[in-house]
């Protein structure tokens, strides 16, 4: 398919496709009371996954084998944790029982943090790299038995993120451009020759639909975000010299069937971020981006109302941030054992701490089960 066809394609479907995965979403998963789940480390270096109840503000954990990057919520009581790259295990955990079920990649194979699930879900997609062939793939896997099933290419190296869009049928993924192998551990072996894209992939076939590449590219694709409408967000790692030169933004954005392109900000703003976003999530309702900026020490908030940054609110190393259980709301963690609110439908937008775990730190990402009201 032509990418121009791709378009017209996306522009016709994204709102019934919407709808479609959405009702099915919605008979899978029943109205819960909203759960956080995330990794963290503790002080000793140990590793677990974390379930924290806003209702009720108690936290319940799991010791696994391997130290976790995104979470991806199954229900009131499971969650699956992909291994933080490069990684050879993921786990997913019954919180109910205790039980941790593990799985590994295949030889030559390593996970890179992300997975998402089909519509109806039965499959579960993960973001691989095969290091001796130097490609990116994405494993195909039953979700009950968590056995690989098929794989497709990611037409990129390094796929980090990957989202399933409205339509059921088509997967998203942040290719990030970097190559790396196990025996370099993590040590970037191609920044001048980079190429970073998001790449459209038919899931019925493995094709590839479309792929969009940035100007700068020593901007790394990563982590992804996309509505119920199939607009998708954009967080960047920028692999340059921030000493010789700054990015021109952290943030990209693409509306459905539309061009990818970079939210605006200023020279002086930029720098305060330090190159480096971790964790995006988007709130449709106030047109509002936000993002984990852990080398900057700050939460960031963008406007796709006028392509534009609006504001940091200083946070030490912000990890990971999700849609709040109020509206106008976001929820942001830290690597120092926080959770916050973040109200941003107010004349001054402003964190209030909900708890505070000294000896946990959290990992990148936040994954919430329940509602956004």
């Amino acid at each position: 398919m032509q990418r121009r066809q791709f378009l017209g394609l996306a522009a016709l479907t994204v709102f019934g496709g919407a709808l479609a995965a959405n009702e099915l979403l919605d008979q899978a998963q029943p109205k819960l009371m909203p759960k956080l789940y995330s990794a963290n480390d503790n002080s000793l270096g140990e590793h677990f996954f974390s379930q924290f109840d806003l209702s009720s503000r108690t936290l319940r954990q799991q010791k696994i084998p391997m130290r976790g990057h995104a979470a991806l919520a199954l229900d009131e009581c499971s969650a699956l944790l992909f291994g933080r790259r490069p990684a050879y295990t993921c786990v997913r955990v019954d919180f109910s029982t205790g039980l941790v079920e593990s799985f590994k990649s295949k030889p030559n194979r390593h996970f890179n943090g992300h997975g998402c699930l089909s519509a109806d879900r039965k499959l579960l997609f993960t973001t691989e790299t095969d290091y001796e062939h130097k490609r990116g793939m994405i494993g195909v896997r039953d979700l009950q038995t968590l056995r690989p099933i098929a794989e497709y290419e990611s037409y990129g190296l390094d796929p980090h993120d990957l989202q399933l869009m409205p339509d059921g049928n088509t997967l998203v993924v942040a290719n990030g451009g970097i190559e790396t192998h196990p025996d370099f551990e993590r040590r970037k072996l191609n920044i001048d020759t980079m190429q970073p894209s998001l790449v459209y992939i038919e899931l019925a076939t493995g094709k590839k639909l479309a792929e969009y590449r940035l100007a700068d590219h020593l901007l790394s694709i990563r982590h992804l975000h996309v509505s119920a409408a199939g607009q998708v967000a954009v967080a960047l790692q920028y692999e340059g010299n921030l000493y010789k030169q700054q990015p021109s933004s952290l943030v990209a954005w693409q509306p459905a069937g539309g061009e990818l392109q970079l939210l605006k900000i200023a020279p002086n703003q930029i720098a305060q971020l330090r190159g480096y976003l971790a964790d995006i999530v988007y709130d449709p309702q106030q047109e509002l981006l936000v993002a984990a900026t852990p080398r900057g020490h700050c939460v960031s908030i963008w406007s796709t109302a006028t392509q534009s940054f609006i504001q940091a609110l200083p946070l030490a190393e912000a990890s990971g941030v999700s849609l709040g259980s109020k509206a106008g709301s976001f929820l942001v963690s830290n690597s120092q054992g926080g959770l916050y609110q973040l109200q941003t439908a107010t004349a001054q937008a402003n964190l209030t701490e909900l708890k505070l775990f000294p000896e946990l730190i959290w990992d990148n990402h936040l994954s919430k089960l329940g509602y956004h009201f």
